[in-house]
Formats: structure tokens, sequence, C-alpha cells
């Protein structure tokens, strides 16, 4: 799929040079970084938004859909605040904000990001029973555990460096360096988990086929449910094409 083809170099692109501008502080690698970081959230926007439409798709043909689309729209609701806190981090490393309020708004993001993984999880976990796939279920939970670890100790050691005294140097720079590589975890782990995503956008530019569902005539006894909904060319008309 050319978006994840695209994200995959993109993602990891920006992770690398993010990492090198930590080590070599120069004035166009900083651009460079912030037209990154642009690319990368556009990437990562349109996958989420595509990921959110999916999910209204599959929510609608479970025993309870109601319960599917709500937490969708938790999800959806932590995606936006994790979109918001994106742009504002742009925007302070465009124009070199102080160090105290990036890392508090880096907590920010990974907070949403980590909620936003967890939310995913249970969704993967929910409607299996008709979508199944055991590794992706089983890859997404680990990696949501993971990320609720490093962002605890994120929170920990970045507000021990907020407030320990000036004169404690050595400790002070201990609690940054734990509180970065937290940090630049969490975002590796975010990346693999929407990149993820690709299965299921896989099958969703080829339509819903019946031999994808584990029991059709258990999944689809909804009444609301409309059979066309398995039909390849109304998914494509429901949801945007994915280019493959």
């Amino acid at each position: 799929m050319l978006v994840f083809k695209c994200a995959l170099i993109f993602f990891f692109s920006t992770f690398v040079l993010s990492l090198s501008s930590q080590v070599v502080k120069v004035y166009s690698l900083g651009i460079g970084l912030a037209c990154l970081y642009f690319i990368s959230g556009a990437l990562a926007g349109k996958i989420l938004y595509d990921r959110y439409q999916y999910i209204n798709i599959l929510g609608s043909l479970t025993l309870n859909p109601n319960v599917t689309l709500y937490v969708n729209r938790i999800a959806s609701i932590s995606a936006s605040f994790l979109s918001l806190g994106f742009l504002s981090y742009l925007f302070l490393v465009l124009f070199k904000k102080d160090e105290t309020t990036l890392r508090a708004l880096t907590i920010f993001l990974c907070g949403f990001g980590s909620l936003y993984m967890w939310v995913q999880s249970l969704l993967t976990t929910y409607i299996s029973t008709l979508f199944y796939e055991k590794r992706l279920t089983v890859l997404r939970q680990y990696l949501a555990n993971l990320s609720f670890l490093f962002l605890v100790l994120m929170a920990i050691f970045g507000t021990l460096s907020v407030f320990l005294p000036e004169g404690d140097s050595s400790v002070m720079y201990i609690c940054n360096i734990l509180s970065s590589l937290s940090g630049y975890t969490m975002t590796f782990i975010f990346c693999i988990y929407i990149l993820s995503f690709e299965k299921e956008y896989a099958y969703f530019s080829e339509g819903i086929r019946s031999n994808m569902l584990i029991d059709d005539t258990c999944s689809l006894n909804n009444a609301s449910v409309d059979e066309s909904l398995l039909d390849t060319h109304t998914i494509r008309r429901i949801l945007p094409r994915t280019v493959s």
C-alpha cells in the first residue's frame, strides 16, 4: 500500500533525524526536521482517519454496534487531542521554545498516544468476532502495555527534572536523558502501532469478503445491517479508496 510505504519512510526518517538533532545542533537540520514532522503528521492523520471509518463499518456488523461506535468515538477524540498537541509541538520546535514546555507537551502527546493505542487494542479484540487476526491482537495489546510503562517512566523522570534544584546538575541530566529516551521509545512504539493497520487497509481495499468473517450467520443477524455492505463496490463508495 502506497500510503504505508510512504509512512514507513517518513516516520523513521523523522525519528532518526530527531535523534540526530539532539546531538548536532544545526539550524538547517531543525528546518528539515520540521518539514518531516509535518509530512509524517499528515500521513499519520490520513491513516488514523481511515481507521476510524473502517471501525465504523466493522462495528455496524457486530451484535452491539453502539458499544463499538462509542469506543471508536473515544479513540477519535484522543486522536484529535494528539493532533492538536502535535501541531503545538511543531510550532514550539520552529520557534525554539524552552525545554520545560517541550517536555510537558511531549508527556501530553505520549499520554494521548498511549490512550489511543489502548482503545484501539480493545476495539481489535472486540471486533475479532468478525475480523480475526491473532497476531495483530497480541501485537497491539503488547505495544499498548509497553507504551503505558514508558509513559509512567517519562512522566516520573520528566517531573523530577523540572522540580530538582539547579545545583543538582548530574541527577537532572540523568533524569533528562531517561525522560527523552522514554519519549523516543514511545514514539517508535506508536509508529509501529499505526503501521499495523496496513492489514485492515489491505482487506478494505478489496472489499470485505465473506471468507474473512468467522461466522457469517452469527455475525450478520442484525436486521439493521444491509448485506450490500459486504459488496466490494459499496465499500469503496463508502470509504476513501486506498491507493495500492
